[in-house]
């Protein structure tokens, strides 16, 4: 006796099959689906982190640009204050060797002198010696810090300057060179770019003259300001006795005048002299100082003119034997011999024996443009790794790619990874002012530093464009 088998209806044989088979393809569709995703997000991730790095090293090499720029506008500074010492120095230098000259000629005799001003005086007007080739050595470094304001200093500044988007991008590039070796390998395909889409730089720098009263000129000024020695050399010593009765105020004097300056054309100057005054008195014009120069010199720039108010004639007598002090004055100047507060005489000899230095001026300088310096200095680039890096299945994956409507299609019609940075480089005072007032942006501090910046809609934009 067989037993009844389950009947089975025709038809329905395999059906569990096919159903598994496309819950599979689809199970793997997923898979692939989400292995590429994966990969992507990771290579999006990586270049992120690439692209800020690269962009903020971009603007920590513009800051060490500025910066830069900020010590050799200080240095130019200092070897403007060491010129001014050389200058002063050359002219005393002079008028030490004017004033043995006039000492060894007894005119005036230094006994006189120690006699109606003082034995300090005397003793110093005896002490006065020439150095041999003093000037000639102060005139060789003068010109060779000279040349290193304008070959080397100027120079350097504009180098930095017009170097700085190459340097930029070089580094830039090398950064993202370090973050994906493989896509920058000499043998490789290129599939890592780097493109500017915003750039803050050109005319954010300006190349401004120093002779303005602003900037380079004034920094100088404020510098030299600090040193003693190139300050005003000026001091008047007046004899106690009574001289005349048609002047009872009166009194013989020795005027000692000294200055250094920057003349209006950015040249250096010195001026040194001294004279002793002896008040005189006649029945034609009664009391008047007549002028005993004892020492002068003046070193300034071959083309510049004397200091503005500086009393002086072209071609001064070498003496007076042949005409008196009082009425050469009278015929061939305007100096006020009655009142008088300088050393007129003096000063012609030192303009008519000047000492001409080569000297080319303050250099031009840089400096952060007027219109910019509220404003950090900003830039932004797009970073593109091509797909073929991706290990996507379409790229350099082993894993087969799907066709057709299942093809991966994340990477866009560009088939790259795209992202988008900016960075800026910003000027801030170590510490704040102790006046509480802000800083405009200045290429005289060196306060320069560097960081990343949000990035705007626009420049997103620009990054989804093919380049």
């Amino acid at each position: 006796m067989t037993r009844p088998g389950r009947a089975r209806l025709p038809g329905q044989q395999g059906q569990a099959l096919v159903l598994g088979l496309l819950v599979a393809g689809l199970g793997a569709a997923a898979l692939v689906a989400l292995y590429n995703l994966g990969q992507t997000v990771e290579a999006r991730a990586r270049l992120t982190h690439a692209a800020d790095a690269a962009a903020y090293s971009g603007a920590l090499q513009q800051a060490r640009t500025l910066n830069a720029l900020a010590y050799a506008n200080r240095t130019q500074i200092a070897h403007q204050v060491a010129m001014a010492h050389l200058v002063t120095l050359a002219a005393s230098a002079r008028y030490a060797r004017k004033m043995q000259a006039q000492r060894l000629r007894a005119n005036p005799p230094a006994g006189l002198i120690a006699m109606l001003f003082g034995p300090d005086l005397g003793l110093a007007y005896g002490a006065a010696r020439a150095v041999p080739g003093a000037e000639e050595r102060l005139a060789d470094a003068f010109g060779r810090h000279d040349r290193i304001v304008r070959q080397v200093l100027e120079a350097a500044a504009a180098t930095a300057v017009a170097e700085l988007p190459r340097s930029r991008e070089r580094i830039m590039r090398k950064v993202l060179s370090a973050n994906f070796p493989q896509a920058a390998a000499a043998d490789a395909a290129p599939t890592l770019s780097l493109r500017l889409l915003s750039d803050g730089w050109p005319g954010y720098v300006e190349r401004r003259l120093a002779t303005r009263r602003s900037g380079l000129r004034p920094a100088v000024e404020q510098a030299v300001a600090r040193y003693r020695f190139l300050d005003s050399r000026s001091a008047t010593r007046r004899n106690p006795w009574v001289v005349s009765p048609r002047c009872p105020l009166h009194r013989h004097e020795l005027r000692r005048r000294g200055f250094t300056w920057l003349s209006p054309d950015g040249r250096w100057g010195a001026l040194d002299t001294q004279s002793y005054h002896a008040l005189r008195s006649n029945r034609w014009i009664g009391c008047y100082y007549r002028e005993y120069a004892m020492g002068w010199a003046t070193a300034q720039g071959d083309k510049s003119r004397a200091p503005e108010g500086l009393e002086y004639v072209d071609e001064p007598p070498p003496d007076f034997s042949q005409q008196d002090f009082w009425r050469w004055v009278e015929l061939s100047t305007s100096w006020n011999i009655f009142e008088g507060a300088t050393n007129p005489l003096a000063n012609s000899y030192a303009m008519a024996d000047a000492q001409r230095w080569g000297a080319t001026g303050l250099p031009a300088y840089r400096e952060v443009a007027a219109a910019r310096g509220r404003a950090p200095l900003r830039f932004a680039v797009s970073v593109r790794l091509a797909g073929s890096a991706l290990k996507t299945t379409d790229a350099g994956s082993s894993v087969a790619a799907p066709v057709g409507r299942f093809a991966y299609a994340a990477l866009g019609r560009a088939g790259a990874v795209s992202v988008t940075s900016a960075a800026e480089t910003y000027f801030v005072r170590p510490q704040a002012r102790a006046d509480g007032r802000g800083e405009l942006a200045t290429l005289f501090r060196p306060y320069w530093q560097a960081r990343l910046s949000a990035v705007t809609a626009q420049e997103a934009a620009g990054t989804r464009q093919a380049p």
